[in-house]
């Protein structure tokens, strides 16, 4: 194989491993000069997250929205038990397009390894665009 070639697969494996999903919903768009462009609200996680008991531990949400600006809200759904969410204001202004999110696991939270831990976003005043979900794991490790 040539040195590009496995340049191009090893970078490709590290985007991958590195990176988490990204999830899409769509709505008919409200544009009646561009009907057929669907207004549409995308999430992305991490791909995986740990925090240590008695420790908080920041992640980054991002969003996308296009054919409109409408704040977006964050939910972590599906937390493991003794993990909490430490940010108190999860919507994402119009004019931002990512958030850093605090976790914390309690001094007793049990150990868990790779939990499916949901993000859902949802466009606070465009009611017809589904609210979009992504996946990530979450590690939580002993003291």
């Amino acid at each position: 194989m040539n040195r590009f070639a496995r340049l191009a697969v090893v970078l490709g494996i590290l985007a991958a491993v590195g990176c988490g999903k990204t999830e899409s919903s769509t709505a008919p768009s409200k544009d009646p000069a561009k009907p057929n462009t669907p207004r549409k609200l995308s999430v992305k996680a991490p791909a995986s997250q740990t925090v240590t008991q008695d420790r908080a531990d920041e992640m980054t949400v991002s969003v996308d929205r296009d054919g409109f600006s409408a704040p977006v809200t964050i939910e972590l759904k599906n937390l493991p038990k003794g993990v909490t969410v430490e940010t108190k204001d999860l919507t994402l202004p119009a004019d931002k397009n990512s958030l850093k999110v605090t976790i914390k696991a309690a001094p007793d939270a049990p150990a868990v390894v790779d939990h499916v831990v949901q993000v859902a976003a949802k466009a606070k005043s465009e009611a017809d665009v589904p609210e979009v979900a992504s996946d990530f794991k979450l590690t939580v490790k002993s003291k």
